[in-house]
């Protein structure tokens, strides 16, 4: 706190004998930088932060108009810039933290204040403010600017898409209207212009899809994950029976998320599995769930080509795929896309695999309270 500014505190004290106590401290510490206004009540409180402008507050809990319990709750909402230290004589850590994670700046125990302790605590109370006001500006103007990006992205996945399709439908009336006509590479640069497509529209819709997971889902609610596996094992039935996979999972606990999401997770790291596969043998896929203290660990694994500890290292990181020159499809988005919906919901994901020995993809949910 710089000494040359002038600064307005509002001591918030019913007790007179507080009140003098707290005005000599300060007057001891010799700042006449420092221009002290005395209430007692909480309305009086409120109405002078309505009226004047100031950098910090001195704030009694047990106030004649006020339950100790509510006061600052019902304060803090009207000085979103001032500093609150909280004058308590309840000597209690645990008090002290919860009212910090309530609002407060900074607490201060009546029975060992003195005038270095007080400056001390204005001070850094006052920086610890300005500090909360920039950081809500920048989570402001960040959740701003994310919403703008996911309506860039959802409008340029349309525009992109829209060109891709008509492109598409004009290939295949090529292919089917003059088909006869065309020569083996005419039809073959179809079929691949056509593959593209499927390609590049693949990456649109999963580009899309990871620009709106939320770093905190909006909507939860309990969700069956029994239920979430069946529906995203259907869409991948043909999948399943053209690599004549093995697919078991075990009986799953109920959690509290996204329903859509979670069922996105779970397709993925089971798309993962089918697509992955060793060409020798054939898949075996398992769905299984430990309980942990505080979570659910869940697991899906495979006895596919599996990955180098590298790769197991950089496999969540977008566009990064573990087998770049296999030739096989994908756009490298999914694993990212689970690592948002995981860490969305509170949670971790990694991954356990060797080379030659199929992987291991693990995440853990919060159980519900």
């Amino acid at each position: 706190m710089p000494l040359g500014k002038h600064l307005r505190v509002l001591l918030v004290e019913d007790n007179e004998t507080h009140a003098h106590l707290v005005r000599r401290h300060l007057q001891k510490a010799q700042l006449s930088t420092i221009d002290v206004q005395r209430v007692g009540t909480l309305r009086d409180a409120i109405d002078a932060i309505h009226t004047d402008k100031y950098d910090a507050v001195l704030l009694d809990l047990s106030l004649p108009d006020s339950d100790i319990t509510e006061t600052l709750g019902r304060f803090i909402d009207t000085t979103p810039n001032a500093a609150i230290i909280v004058l308590t004589s309840l000597n209690d850590l645990d008090f002290a933290s919860k009212l910090v994670l309530q609002g407060a700046d900074d607490f201060l125990v009546k029975s060992d204040i003195d005038s270095q302790v007080l400056v001390r605590s204005i001070r850094y109370a006052i920086e610890r403010r300005k500090n909360k006001v920039q950081l809500a500006q920048y989570a402001n103007q960040l959740e701003k600017r994310n919403e703008e990006l996911k309506t860039f992205a959802h409008t340029v996945a349309h525009e992109v898409r829209s060109p891709l399709n008509i492109v598409s439908c004009c290939l295949t009336l090529i292919d089917e209207d003059h088909h006869d006509a065309l020569g083996p590479d005419s039809v073959e640069a179809i079929a691949d212009a056509k593959e593209a497509i499927v390609g590049m529209t693949e990456l649109v819709t999963d580009l899309l899809e990871y620009s709106q997971v939320e770093n905190t889902p909006s909507e939860l609610c309990s969700v069956d994950m029994n239920v979430a596996f069946q529906e995203a094992i259907s869409t991948l039935k043909h999948e399943v029976i053209d690599a004549s996979a093995t697919v078991d999972c075990a009986t799953l606990p109920t959690v509290n998320g996204n329903p859509i999401r979670l069922r996105q997770l779970l397709r993925n790291l089971l798309s993962n599995a089918l697509k992955y596969r060793d060409p020798h043998r054939n898949p075996q896929i398992n769905v299984a769930v430990r309980e942990q203290e505080s979570s659910w660990e869940f697991s899906v694994s495979d006895n596919g080509l599996g990955m180098s500890p590298q790769s197991t290292q950089q496999v969540f990181a977008p566009f990064v795929r573990a087998h770049e020159s296999t030739g096989i499809p994908g756009t490298g988005i999914g694993l990212s896309f689970c690592q948002r919906v995981v860490e969305g919901h509170g949670g971790r994901i990694w991954v356990e695999s060797a080379e030659g020995s199929g992987s291991r993809f693990c995440f853990t949910l919060p159980r519900p309270k």
